[in-house]
């Protein structure tokens, strides 16, 4: 998800809500609808970083307090660290011709595998915030803006080789 600034992230971290804008309201509605696990990668615009990743935990709630908003979702942080994007130019995102997977639009959906690699690389940093990895693998997470991905048995739940 595309944020203006870091505040946004702080707070949703304090919260376990972010509020949506209009144009990835439905796209998220529709995710959380068809899909077990819904995977949130945030990224503050110009910042050349992921700022971490979050799980849908329900539909977006319209929220009335600026047109601008298109509505608020609970989600649970499951990693919150700093990815440098350069750390990310080997992932193509073939959902958005192909582009790196941080040149994306805010809601993109990312393509299975390439979500899962966006995801694991953040395993090879030291988190200053992390939760416990969900039991149950994803099926499919929004990135940066949106995707989705499927981690395969030969991973623990926190995404390590077993």
């Amino acid at each position: 998800m595309k944020c203006g600034n870091q505040r946004n992230i702080d707070n949703s971290v304090q919260t376990n809500y972010w509020y949506t804008s209009v144009s990835s309201e439905k796209k998220l509605n529709s995710a959380f609808a068809e899909c077990k696990h819904v995977i949130l990668i945030f990224s503050v615009q110009t910042s050349g970083h992921f700022q971490g990743y979050a799980r849908m935990m329900s539909s977006v709630t319209p929220y009335k307090s600026d047109a601008n908003n298109g509505g608020v979702v609970r989600i649970e942080w499951i990693k919150r660290a700093n990815l440098p994007f350069q750390r990310c130019h080997h992932l193509y995102n073939p959902w958005n011709e192909n582009r790196k997977v941080q040149i994306a639009r805010d809601g993109q959906e990312l393509e299975p595998s390439i979500g899962e690699g966006l995801v694991r690389l953040w395993d090879e940093l030291q988190a200053p915030y992390q939760r416990p990895f969900y039991p149950t693998p994803p099926t499919r997470p929004l990135a940066p803006l949106g995707g989705n991905y499927q981690f395969d048995n030969n991973y623990n739940a926190m995404g390590k080789p077993m």
